[in-house]
């Protein structure tokens, strides 16, 4: 069952208000249920608003309050600067007639078009099936799904695909990919069989994509980020035991693959949802840029700072604040030494890949993707599923 409301909607469908935002409700056959509300941003596409989950059995609690890409960069390798995809400043809220917003079609969206913000079949909403939910001794396993939400922007020749996917389970993974016609990367019809045979001059690219994630999770108290690592004890049978710190004040983090570093948001009563960069597998370094060299960042929730880099100090799309002088502009600034105590944190994350171009890449560029999961833990005492055994 899949509720989908553009105007506020009573509390038995949807728990907050969502305003001007698409309101939306998917119940799963099991009884877990996700509550949201979108909107799309031109300067970052897709944005959720106060996400809600249900596991079966249980009550309604919150999740995230709001997130969404915080910066895409693309650093081609024969330049000295990336270009910044997210640059509020050049990409101001304007009509639908002259918008950067794509409108979906039965090719880009096999889901469901919804409308939102104002722009006609910007989001696609997909339910699909998911892996295994619950397996019991010799009794018949449960397949799970999930529902995919996606909008996409445009940039000169290039198309990005930002999306959120929510299971059955709780889990959340954000994800962003990009497609669309090969730009400044030495394809030329001409050299096809030099570019096959690897000998043509191609222009690599490396790409960072970075998410803001600000969290609300369950009770009305202040959130806390806690660091987890495992480093290698050799004299002790080669162990790995757990080592847990709290983050107090604002800080940039690192991955560290040999301790199999992750982080995760705890909540008082518990609940919480831990982030595993298994995925991570690139670095990104450029001088001019120092927050990019840094893997994730947790900050205390100031509205204004929105953008990891190139920020304006916009709460909201076509508002300005009296602090948005106070906000800087990028995640160097934002970093200060602020408590994490007194606000709500925001994980900022990021992830980078390197784009060998290829002969398949021309005219059209394969499809790039990259995604993370947010992994749920302690929201019910028992698995709240084996009652459909």
């Amino acid at each position: 069952m899949l509720l989908i409301m553009g105007i506020p909607a009573p509390a038995s469908a949807q728990q907050s208000d969502c305003g001007e935002h698409l309101a939306i409700d998917h119940a799963f056959s099991s009884g877990a249920t996700w509550s949201m509300c979108l909107s799309v941003e031109e300067s970052h596409g897709l944005t959720i608003h106060s996400v809600r989950y249900r596991a079966p059995g249980d009550s309604l609690r919150s999740v995230i309050a709001e997130a969404h890409l915080g910066q895409l960069l693309l650093h081609y390798h024969d330049s000295a600067e990336p270009v910044a995809q997210i640059d509020p400043a050049q990409q101001p809220p304007r009509s639908a007639e002259a918008s950067d917003i794509i409108r979906m079609n039965e090719n880009s969206c096999d889901g469901t078009r919804l409308n939102v913000s104002g722009h006609v079949a910007a989001v696609c909403s997909r339910v699909r099936d998911n892996r295994i939910l619950a397996k019991y001794a010799q009794r018949p396993a449960i397949q799970s799904q999930k529902l995919e939400i996606s909008s996409a922007f445009q940039r000169e020749t290039l198309t990005w695909t930002s999306s959120f996917t929510f299971t059955e389970d709780g889990q959340i993974r954000p994800g962003l990919s990009l497609s669309g016609r090969a730009v400044n990367t030495g394809f030329d019809p001409e050299h096809a069989e030099a570019i096959a045979a690897d000998t043509a001059p191609l222009t690599r690219a490396t790409l960072l994509a970075n998410w803001r994630l600000v969290f609300d999770l369950d009770t009305p108290a202040i959130d806390r980020v806690e660091q987890f690592d495992f480093p290698l004890d050799v004299a002790n049978g080669n162990r790995r035991p757990m080592q847990v710190r709290t983050l107090s004040t604002e800080a940039l983090l690192q991955v560290d693959r040999e301790n199999f570093r992750g982080w995760r948001v705890i909540d008082d009563s518990g609940a919480g949802y831990y982030l595993d960069p298994a995925n991570s597998g690139f670095s990104y370094r450029n001088t001019g840029t120092d927050w990019s060299q840094s893997d994730a960042a947790v900050t205390a929730f100031e509205p204004c700072e929105r953008h990891a880099w190139l920020n304006t100090g916009d709460i909201i799309p076509g508002s300005q604040d009296a602090q948005a002088q106070a906000c800087g502009e990028s995640l160097d600034d934002y970093v200060d030494g602020d408590s994490l105590q007194m606000q709500q944190p925001v994980l900022w994350y990021s992830l980078s890949r390197t784009l060998d171009p290829r002969i398949e890449d021309w005219p059209v560029i394969r499809d790039i993707a990259l995604e993370f999961d947010l992994t749920p833990f302690d929201w019910t005492a028992a698995s709240p599923f084996e009652v459909n055994q």
